[in-house]
């Protein structure tokens, strides 16, 4: 069963003179207990709507959304609160998500304040967290000006497992840091994965750190997933140009220029004034006359994965998006 089940979800904003903004246009996919769904994409694409939407920071214009098989729309109040627990957040800077007034032993103890642990067992349970994430215990008298950038996101981490979420949302978690120090998050990231079987979102602009941390990687553009299949499908044959140009763009050591298969040149259209047809076709070197008027749906393509493309090559007997 599937810990998170989103179907045709659509987050539109208003703007002034009845413009619309369809920042997430009909999105759809799955995540199961244990797997980490990469979503990747360029800035505006829509990925960290989806996020806030899933967590309903932000109210879904249509759609519908299930976290642990319940349909988290019509919830308000107590039940809003009480399904949080069940999804969490780590954001791209640990910095503004910290309470820099607060100790770090006091900011995760807020989340076993929200899940209801006595007060007699709440110290006992932050050195818990805090040494789940690598961190000693000595570092709950510390303010977050005194950790460095992993560290601090490794509290965000801490704050996160607090309440025992079944899900979380990585939006940009490792874009901040080093290298290194990107790395060892990471790996920190599967630990816990294995050892609790939490699902994670992993919102990323980079691919390179997408192939290390996803089972499955959804490719978004415009609102729209255009292409979605496993870690291996896409990364080893991507079907829609939009994909082969994001990976011909991540630099690898010893390849040649020429080895690059599609160029991605110019800007994303305006979500307030998309194109007609699809919506990658004025920067698709291969698009074509029905690409300019009919926009393509997602269906399976050789190789297995699902793409929204017109000219991706499918099996012989294709099937429909689910």
């Amino acid at each position: 069963m599937n810990i998170v089940e989103v179907e045709n979800l659509r987050v539109h904003f208003s703007r002034r003179r009845g413009v619309t903004v369809r920042a997430v246009d009909g999105v759809s996919f799955t995540i199961a207990p244990g797997e980490t769904l990469g979503l990747a994409g360029e800035s505006g694409s829509g990925k960290s709507t989806v996020a806030r939407a899933l967590l309903r920071i932000t109210d879904p214009a249509g759609g519908r959304v299930r976290i642990g098989g319940r349909d988290i729309a019509g919830l308000r109040g107590a039940s809003l609160k009480a399904f949080r627990r069940q999804m969490q957040m780590v954001y791209q800077d640990p910095y503004d998500s910290l309470d820099p007034r607060m100790k770090i032993g006091a900011t995760v103890e807020e989340a076993l304040l929200v899940k209801g642990v006595p007060a007699a067992e709440r110290p006992g349970r932050v050195r818990e967290l805090l040494e789940r994430v690598g961190l000693p215990a000595a570092f709950a008298v510390r303010y977050p000006h005194e950790l460095s950038g992993g560290q601090r996101q490794r509290v965000s981490i801490a704050r996160a497992l607090g309440v025992d979420p079944a899900v979380i949302a990585c939006d940009e978690a490792v874009s901040a840091l080093d290298v290194s120090v990107r790395a060892q998050i990471l790996n920190l990231l599967k630990d816990i994965q294995e050892d609790s079987g939490l699902a994670y979102l992993f919102i990323s602009h980079d691919l390179s750190t997408m192939r290390f941390a996803a089972d499955r990687v959804a490719i978004m553009y415009l609102g729209r997933l255009v292409e979605i299949g496993t870690r291996d499908q896409v990364f080893g044959a991507p079907r829609h140009p939009y994909t082969q140009a994001l990976l011909a763009a991540v630099p690898v050591p010893g390849a040649s220029r020429a080895a690059r298969r599609v160029r991605l040149a110019g800007e994303p259209p305006s979500p307030a004034h998309p194109p007609t047809g699809c919506a990658f076709h004025p920067r698709c070197p291969l698009a074509q006359d029905v690409c300019r008027t009919t926009r393509p749906e997602l269906a399976v393509k050789q190789g297995g994965q699902l793409a929204a493309c017109h000219l991706a090559s499918e099996p012989a007997r294709e099937e429909a998006a689910p």
